[in-house]
């Protein structure tokens, strides 16, 4: 099977990171799933953003949890709701949780079982003890492990996850075929871990990646994805 392509932050390349233009224009290109973030505003609403300040995003230097969810859309940072609705029917969700308790997880979960998506998205967590909290409330979500070792994998396996998650420096041919065993599928998030080039790969390196294996590719530009998936460059 083709590798998947999922689209980090949207068509971040070309457009707003975590915006409609960047979620829409993904979309439009055939991205597999969109991958966006989420965190809570002051007022305890999920929200989607990668940063805990806006100052890179939109130049101030407030910090999101300290700002109600209206105020945020105010300045273009979206509401889950908003995120979920926009891709209904159309492709899958990741969600890059900065969430890290159950208190702060219920807000997202809340919104998941409201909407009725909880199948159309793929949570991402950050740590093994999450993953069986999220299943207990929303038991046929899929997990993808967003963890910071690739050791960490089997447990994270164990206690139910679906998808690995490797950096594109961790995803060797035989890194691969290690993060896949027990039949589970393994993504790369492609370019540097952090800072500005997450998601920045070139065309070598990105058929590389397909060769050796990956099961999906986390990547800015998923029109790029496609051409070098399909061999047109």
């Amino acid at each position: 099977m083709a590798a998947l392509i999922i689209a980090h932050r949207g068509f971040s390349a070309g457009h707003p990171e975590n915006s409609l233009a960047a979620f829409e224009a993904a979309i439009a290109a055939g991205a597999d799933a969109i991958e966006t973030d989420v965190r809570l505003s002051r007022d305890g609403l999920p929200v989607c953003t990668h940063d805990a300040d806006l100052k890179r995003t939109h130049g101030r230097d407030e910090n999101v949890g300290d700002m109600d969810a209206v105020q945020l859309e105010r300045m273009g940072v979206l509401g889950l709701t908003t995120v979920l609705m926009a891709a209904r029917g159309r492709c899958r969700v990741v969600l890059d949780l900065k969430l890290a308790s159950k208190a702060d997880l219920e807000p997202m979960l809340g919104v998941l079982n409201a909407v009725g998506m909880t199948t159309e998205v793929i949570i991402g967590v950050r740590t093994v003890d999450l993953a069986p909290v999220i299943l207990h409330y929303c038991p046929d979500a899929t997990l993808l492990g967003l963890l910071r070792l690739p050791s960490q994998l089997p447990a994270f396996y164990d206690a139910g996850g679906a998808i690995g998650r490797l950096w594109e420096a961790e995803a060797t041919r035989a890194g691969i075929e290690t993060a896949k065993r027990g039949g589970h599928q393994v993504w790369v998030a492609v370019g540097g871990r952090g800072g500005g080039g997450t998601g920045n790969i070139g065309a070598t390196a990105l058929r590389r990646l397909y060769d050796d294996g990956a099961d999906g590719v986390i990547v800015n530009d998923p029109a790029q994805a496609f051409a070098v998936r399909n061999g047109t460059r």
